[in-house]
């Protein structure tokens, strides 16, 4: 069976190794925080954009209120405003970047197709969500569970709405498999130092080698479109229930 593509619909349809702790702290780096393209960032977007910059590049326990602060180009006292606590400005974090990253993959799979250039340029685009995510499974606790369940939730409404368009077959368990997949695809990101000596490319890097990307991206694409096992090798063992 082949599997085509359908008309695609418009996008308009409405972690780093932490740095040695006796180094010199100066957390804040050049220039703003990263805030969505075309968009003219708050105060509260600035000094989000500015946390996620900061917790994914050094991790949440090094990062001060007063660091963000001075990466948003405001002040220690406005933070605690919009956030409450340093806690507070952690869960804000958690909802943005879990949003920001359900608004890239559903407008990946309303463009239908995914050329080479861009791909390589939403993966620049969004490496300090990637960044931030990382850090944050690496930590554990609670709340990162609640980040989990909403990556997992937000998964099912675009590969479901995938699924409408002919870009990916149907799953018999589709919670199951949104689960494996951010599971493999996090824990590659965990592993990235090992990714960078048997692919010459890391996902976390500022500027990763394009050969090396491609070389990823070749692979992660034959993994998910060419079948590895022989589907009737494996019947008993996906079909078979046994009491042991």
């Amino acid at each position: 069976m082949v599997y085509r593509y359908r008309g695609t619909r418009s996008a308009d349809r409405q972690g780093n190794s932490p740095q040695d702790p006796s180094a010199p702290r100066d957390l804040t780096g050049p220039g703003n925080a990263s805030a969505p393209s075309g968009q003219d960032p708050s105060a509260k977007t600035r000094i989000l954009c500015g946390a996620i910059d900061l917790y994914g590049e050094h991790g949440f326990d090094r990062v001060t209120v007063k660091d963000v602060a001075l990466k948003a180009g405001v002040s220690a006292p406005l933070v605690i405003h919009h956030f409450s606590s340093k806690a507070g400005l952690r869960t804000a974090c958690d909802a943005y970047v879990a949003e920001q990253f359900r608004r890239t993959k559903t407008e990946s799979v309303r463009r239908g197709h995914m050329p080479r250039n861009v791909a390589h340029e939403a993966i620049a685009a969004n490496r300090h969500l990637v960044k931030y995510l990382t850090r944050a499974f690496m930590d554990g606790g609670a709340t990162i569970d609640a980040l989990f369940d909403q990556l997992v939730e937000d998964s099912l409404v675009y590969t479901s709405e995938a699924e409408e368009l002919g870009l990916v077959y149907p799953s018999r368990n589709p919670r199951h498999r949104a689960v494996v997949i951010l599971l493999q695809s996090f824990g590659s990101l965990i592993l990235h130092r090992q990714m960078e000596r048997h692919l010459g490319v890391s996902l976390l890097d500022d500027e990763p080698d394009p050969a090396g990307l491609d070389a990823y991206m070749a692979a992660v694409l034959e993994l998910y479109t060419q079948p590895m096992m022989n589907a009737e090798a494996f019947a008993e063992l996906m079909n078979e229930r046994t009491d042991r």
